[in-house]
């Protein structure tokens, strides 16, 4: 098993590697989606570009590799965003959802995350 501690959430949730990150958001009931993906969202192809996702933390193979899709959707996007439903976990990870709105208190929150020690 691996932990996914998500940010703004304040919650770690088990999961094994090889598991999808939208679907992992959507079985523990996380709101992964701003308004506009509430309203139209791909169901999870790539397409609508609404599952953003901030990396925060982990190593560099916590995640697997950017797909071609991403490498599109996310050309003007931080190098730290990913779509949740291209992602696949690998390992254990640090994710803040929706960072396109940040909570204002994200800075302590990031601090808080890093502090405990991330199961492997």
């Amino acid at each position: 098993m691996t932990t996914i501690r998500f940010i703004r959430e304040g919650i770690d949730i088990k999961c094994k590697p090889g598991e999808n990150l939208r679907e992992i958001v959507i079985k523990e009931k996380l709101q992964l989606y701003g308004l506009k993906g509430i309203l139209g969202n791909c169901g999870g192809v790539g397409q609508c570009s609404t599952c953003f996702v901030s990396v925060e933390g982990g190593n560099k193979n916590s995640l697997s590799p950017l797909t071609e899709v991403e490498e599109d959707k996310l050309k003007n996007r931080p190098e730290n965003w990913r779509l949740a439903c291209q992602t696949i976990i690998n390992s254990s990870a640090i994710i803040l959802t929706k960072p396109q709105s940040p909570p204002s208190n994200l800075k302590d929150l990031k601090e808080s995350a890093e502090n405990k020690k991330l199961p492997r």
